[in-house]
């Protein structure tokens, strides 16, 4: 086998030192070898010869053609589908868990302080009477209504207003949020007209009305329109003084539009 050094001479090349070869090796046999007189007398040792020229490298061979693309192989069939499984039981329900005891009662927390007792309430009885020697107050309107006709002289009302035959009459209750322990008389009812001096039973004012005990005092705070030409306080039902739940103011007016506003104080007796 040619080495890759050989392989540079080329098939020419090879086939020089081949002969080469045997021309050294047949000269070298016949100085050594007589066959008439059987002595050797030269040798003779073979000179290498030259080295033959390079061949040119031959063109590469065609590339060879692609063969055939092998057929696809036929799709499997799908596989059948397996059937639904049957439903499980139903388990049977676990039995009732038993009540826990009761725990322990704790031992009762320390009782605090007892707090500061508180300012004595104002005086009132649920459903009851006004206690005595309290008071209570409250405030009144009078205003206008329709012109009545009074018929001279018949009526009362004519001779009050010195014989004038149109005027106007209006009624204002008061009530007492804490019914009295009794009615009062009518000289315990005091009306105070607009600007009034104080008195002994009525000491106060409409800003701040007073009464003494077992008396009713009306405060006349302001009046508008004509002057009143008389005012009286009496019983709801009829009569004069005030009753346990309260009095009603009577006014008559000179001329229509008059109107009045004011304050009452009310003082239960010092002894039922």
């Amino acid at each position: 086998m040619l080495s890759p050094r050989n392989n540079r001479f080329g098939i020419p090349g090879a086939i020089s030192v081949i002969a080469l070869v045997f021309a050294m090796l047949g000269g070298a046999y016949a100085a050594t070898n007589d066959s008439g007189s059987g002595k050797a007398t030269i040798s003779a040792k073979a000179k290498q010869g030259p080295r033959g020229p390079r061949g040119k490298t031959g063109p590469a061979g065609p590339q060879g053609a692609a063969g055939p693309q092998g057929a696809a192989g036929a799709a499997g069939a799908n596989g059948l589908d397996g059937l639904d499984g049957e439903d499980g039981k139903d388990g049977k329900n676990g039995t009732n868990g038993k009540d826990g005891d009761d725990g322990a009662t704790g031992p009762a927390g320390a009782t605090g302080p007892q707090g500061p007792e508180g300012p004595e309430g104002e005086p009132w009885t649920d459903l009851g009477t006004l206690p005595p020697g309290e008071t209570e107050t409250g405030a009144w309107v009078l205003g206008p209504l329709p012109i009545v006709t009074c018929e001279v002289p018949e009526t009362s009302c004519t001779t009050q207003v010195k014989g004038q035959t149109e005027l106007s009459v209006i009624n204002s209750p008061i009530s007492f949020p804490i019914p009295l322990p009794a009615e009062l008389p009518e000289a315990n009812v005091h009306y105070m007209g607009y600007q009034a001096t104080p008195t002994t039973e009525c000491p106060g004012s409409p800003a701040n009305p007073q009464a003494l005990a077992g008396h009713l005092c009306v405060y006349t705070a302001e009046v508008g329109g004509p002057t009143l030409e008389f005012v009286g306080v009496n019983k709801v039902g009829g009569g004069g003084g005030a009753s346990t739940a309260g009095a009603l103011i009577t006014a008559i007016f000179a001329a229509q539009g008059s109107s009045a506003t004011g304050t009452f104080a009310v003082t239960a007796p010092p002894t039922p």
